[in-house]
């Protein structure tokens, strides 16, 4: 796992947070062996993603699996999600889930509120919910990806160095409703408000966890605004599929391509120029602290201003939100430069 340079921490408690200790033992199918210990005494963690099997989850799953083997003789992790990126799926799943009682549901929600009513019935179970990438109305600790404001503005000043501050440009996001998409979005309407007047946002448009979708969305965008000067992709999966659709169109150069997704999937397009850079955090260290994250919350809790240790990325130190906590991971551009100084 790449070591941070620093460690950027953002976290919130709520005034009334109150966070007690919880174990329980459980199976695990995230990949890692627990030979170490009772099974009964172990802390019994669910970690589920909005889909499996796309780049940036699988990614992830590798920072989980490692966590997992770390805490091998103390707790069992389960991976499980979705094949499908919708919150009906996640629901039908947590509903399978809430009756084995884990220890601690990490979820990245698809969306807060379809979802909040499922784990207020988790915390009735006594069951501590973790909210990760995606965040939730019902959640004990947000272990996010990045900050929104921090990330929106990157990703907009990008596109502007590249397009010279002004121009059409429209955005692919995976859904309308998943909180880092939303506030990614405000984020940036925010950034070209304050900063760039003369850059319009003609079309917003959704394409799910869907790289090929994606790339049909660019290629209608491309031809309903004949002067497009850009488009931000949001999601791993879409940025590739809205470049290959800029290069197919013949237009790379002309139309400008920003957002975020896995050094390993967009590493020949930053080679070959088809993209100038791209945003991201480590995938693998959202996962490795959301689980280190989760066992801290079931064991000793958490409090505001109270440092935890999170193994190989060393102390994050919760601090308040309106909800209860986060912590938060540091932004990395990638370029062809440092693209291959990483693995996921």
């Amino acid at each position: 796992m790449k070591k941070h340079v620093k460690k950027v921490v953002s976290a919130l408690v709520a005034a009334t947070l109150m966070l007690s200790l919880a174990a329980c033992g459980g199976k695990s199918d995230s990949g890692s062996s627990s030979d170490g210990g009772d099974s009964k005494d172990k802390v019994k963690i669910v970690v589920m993603p909005k889909v499996v099997g796309i780049d940036y989850y699988n990614a992830v799953q590798k920072g989980v699996d490692q966590a997992s083997e770390e805490l091998a003789d103390v707790a069992e992790i389960t991976w499980q999600g979705p094949t499908e990126g919708t919150v009906d799926k996640q629901i039908e799943m947590l509903e399978t889930i809430i009756p084995t009682k884990p220890d601690v549901i990490c979820i990245a929600a698809n969306d807060p509120d379809a979802i909040q009513p499922t784990l207020e019935k988790a915390q009735k179970e006594g069951i501590k919910v973790v909210s990760w990438d995606a965040d939730a109305n019902v959640r004990d600790i947000f272990v996010n990806l990045v900050d929104y404001t921090v990330f929106g503005n990157a990703v907009i000043d990008s596109l502007a160095s590249q397009i010279g501050e002004e121009g059409e440009v429209a955005i692919i996001t995976t859904t309308f409703t998943a909180t880092n998409q939303v506030l990614w979005i405000e984020a940036i309407e925010a950034r070209i408000a304050e900063k760039y007047p003369n850059i319009k946002i003609v079309d917003t448009r959704e394409a799910g966890e869907d790289t090929q979708k994606a790339n049909t969305l660019a290629s209608d965008l491309m031809k309903t605004y004949p002067d497009l000067k850009g488009i931000i992709a949001l999601g791993a999966p879409n940025l590739p599929g809205a470049v290959d659709a800029v290069v197919s169109a013949n237009k790379t150069g002309q139309v400008i391509v920003a957002g975020n997704s896995t050094p390993n999937t967009m590493k020949p397009y930053l080679e070959d120029g088809s993209i100038r850079d791209v945003q991201l955090w480590s995938a693998p260290d959202h996962g490795y602290l959301t689980v280190y994250t989760a066992y801290q919350l079931a064991t000793e809790g958490v409090e505001e201003g109270k440092a935890f240790s999170a193994g190989q990325m060393g102390e994050f130190t919760p601090e308040k939100d309106e909800i209860s906590i986060s912590i938060g991971l540091p932004l990395v551009e990638f370029t062809k430069d440092n693209v291959g100084d990483y693995d996921f």
